[in-house]
């Protein structure tokens, strides 16, 4: 049996011995561990066996921990965690957002800038199928960027106005989440605190 690939998403220690991962191969699934050792952004690998719509977690290994990116700005990773948790489904497989978040695994010699992050989460929102309503946002520039990479984005988001129409694309973006009244670090995206 092949080990999976999952990144924790939530826990729900204490009150349920349950966790929601983002499983490379099985997109958001939930899984019952052996322990409470585990915390939101663990890279794990495990082997799982289902039962019913559950899955129980064997040989679970420690993979990595973004910890360079938490202490850089542990709020940015905990929206990012945060927007795939409230905006995936259960057991919707999409590699390419599993491929993206692991790229905040891989140690950088400097703190991701403000550029990156906004970069980062237009992709995000653009993978998870989300864009805004607004027409000034319909530009086919928007489009184009979409199929473009994380640092493509960022060199072409040096000017400034390019960085506040990502920023408002971004907000806007979650501002129409059907749940945004139960996220907790929607305040990451204040004007403020990113420009």
């Amino acid at each position: 049996m092949e080990k999976k690939t999952g990144i924790v998403l939530k826990t729900l220690f204490p009150k349920k011995m349950k966790m929601v991962l983002l499983d490379y191969h099985l997109g958001k699934i939930e899984g019952v561990p052996p322990s409470d050792k585990f915390t939101c952004g663990s890279l794990l690998s495990y082997h799982t066996q289902m039962r019913g719509t559950v899955y129980f977690l064997h040989n679970i290994s420690l993979i990595d921990m973004p910890l360079s990116l938490a202490k850089d700005d542990i709020l940015f990773l905990h929206h990012v965690l945060e927007i795939c948790y409230f905006s995936t489904s259960f057991g919707n497989n999409v590699p390419e957002i599993f491929n993206l978040v692991s790229q905040l695994y891989i140690e950088s010699p400097l703190p991701h800038s403000r550029n990156f992050k906004i970069a980062f989460l237009f992709k995000l929102f653009i993978l998870l199928g989300m864009h805004p309503d607004e027409p000034h946002f319909q530009d086919p520039y928007y489009y184009l960027l979409a199929r473009e990479s994380i640092d493509t984005i960022m060199d072409k988001s040096i000017h400034l106005n390019i960085e506040q129409a990502l920023h408002e694309w971004v907000r806007s973006c979650i501002s129409v989440h059907p749940l945004i009244h139960v996220f907790k670090t929607v305040h990451f995206l204040d004007t403020d605190r990113l420009l």
